[in-house]
């Protein structure tokens, strides 16, 4: 084993203790090792060379990301010098969302089928709004209870209820002890890239994080409160939760010609 090989060890293990997701975990020492294997040094010069190389092959959020990655291993060997994310502009609108039809046509599948534990992964998925990672903690007692306490980002808990409706859906089909996810990240996103296919789901749409965006404008369109949203979502920043409601550029084309008929 190399030093480097033995020191990504260590970044991954100083990021586990941060409670940081698998695939947070991933995407970071992927980032390092891809940053050394492009023939770069850890200094501030090498990695200015790096963003700027970045900058003009990839997104901006893609960099962005990439640069925290480098950040939190700067935090990890104690850097002294730090590289600042570029500025990108929020977008507005999303190109594809999942819709209600959608969704009803994916737990449909999965009930018909008698696929019953993913379809209730699904179902609690879509309606808390709860991260995969959060999922992953909760039990079926926690269900008959009505709610648990999750430990979400930066090792914060918060709350998570369970609607009547969903209690009902859930214990009605249900009886396994223990989690309710009890599979990876991974495993969990290429079950949905397979749903997808079978259900007839637009290709990117079905992602264990679109569930959390669901859920938040379904209860939005219900009460219209967003500060009740970014306490159900645990959201520290509201402008983090209107970013999850965010409109189709479908949907605003369909609305703006709706209006404008003069």
């Amino acid at each position: 084993m190399t030093k480097l090989q033995k020191n990504i060890m260590d970044f991954e293990d100083y990021l586990r203790k941060l409670n940081r997701s698998d695939a947070t975990i991933r995407s970071y020492t992927s980032t390092v090792r891809l940053f050394f294997a492009q023939g770069y040094k850890w200094k501030f010069e090498d990695a200015c060379r790096w963003k700027e190389s970045e900058m003009a092959n990839k997104k901006p959020a893609t960099v962005n990301l990439r640069i925290h990655a480098l950040a939190s291993y700067g935090e990890y060997l104690n850097s002294e010098w730090r590289l600042k994310p570029i500025k990108n502009q929020v977008q507005q609108y999303v190109e594809h969302q999942l819709t209600m039809a959608d969704y009803k046509r994916l737990i449909d599948y999965l009930y018909q089928h008698e696929n019953y534990h993913w379809y209730v992964i699904i179902k609690l998925l879509a309606c808390t709004g709860v991260r995969i990672s959060e999922g992953m903690q909760i039990t079926l007692a926690d269900i008959r209870t009505g709610y648990c306490d999750v430990c979400g980002k930066g090792t914060k808990y918060r709350r998570v209820w369970f609607s009547n409706k969903l209690r009902k859906d859930i214990l009605s089909v249900y009886g396994r002890e223990g989690l309710i996810i009890p599979f990876t990240d991974g495993l969990v996103r290429k079950k949905l890239q397979t749903l997808a296919v079978k259900c007839n789901i637009g290709k990117g749409v079905l992602h264990p994080h679109e569930f959390r965006a669901f859920f938040a404008r379904r209860v939005y369109d219900r009460c219209k409160d967003l500060k009740f949203i970014q306490d159900l979502l645990g959201h520290a920043d509201i402008k983090t939760t209107a970013r999850y409601l965010r409109k189709t550029n479908k949907g605003v084309s369909r609305r703006i010609s709706q209006i404008v008929t003069w």
